[in-house]
């Protein structure tokens, strides 16, 4: 895999975010009922439009984007909708081997809503949504309810990133990163990403 690039930035002028999730339902062909069932691999995918580049803000992304090299590339990515939140503590994962939508951790200040149902975190190199306001007990330790499901277990104290957030994501497909230009005045792009794992 190639190395993960930074986004350059500015901000977008709008963005468009959503979690695709990876389920499948079955139908019965004889009573009408179904089934619905829910696999490891929902995905989150944006698009991100900037309406006015300036020369120097355009170049950086230009730059960007060929290092991509369509779908080849990876690059760090976050929801420029929703803040992060100053960390209540140097929170970590309590035990190695965890799966599925919760997970238990430590590091947090004693007794405080650490994380709101909303915001987003980092672990393992993958983004999650927290589903319900979590609250430290005294001794520092929560669980964290949160969507989509772990991909892969974090190992023991693996670090989580509350205050800037970020997933790997890669370019939609190989067609994405058209500028459009007004020579010498100001470019502009729409690109769609989605989260690679």
């Amino acid at each position: 895999m190639a190395d993960v690039l930074e986004w350059p930035g500015p901000n977008p002028s709008s963005l468009s975010w959503h979690l695709e999730s990876n389920t499948k339902t079955f139908r019965s062909p004889f009573n009408g009922a179904s089934q619905t069932v829910r696999f490891p691999g929902s995905r989150w995918k944006c698009t991100v439009e900037y309406a006015v580049l300036e020369e120097a803000q355009a170049r950086k992304i230009e730059a960007v984007l060929a290092a991509l090299d369509g779908e080849y590339g990876r690059v760090r990515i976050r929801d420029w909708g929703r803040a992060g939140r100053v960390p209540a503590g140097n929170p970590v994962v309590t035990d190695p081997d965890q799966t599925g939508v919760a997970l238990s951790t430590k590091g947090w200040a004693a007794n405080t809503l650490v994380l709101r149902a909303g915001d987003y975190f980092t672990v393992n190199s993958e983004l999650k949504k927290v589903t319900a306001d979590v609250t430290s007990n005294a001794s520092g330790a929560a669980v964290i309810q949160f969507a989509p499901m772990l991909r892969s277990s974090p190992a023991a104290n693996a670090p989580l990133e509350v205050q800037n957030p970020w997933g790997i994501f890669k370019l939609k497909n190989n067609s994405q990163g058209e500028i459009r230009r007004s020579p010498g005045l100001v470019s502009a792009t729409t690109i769609e990403f989605e989260e690679a794992f």
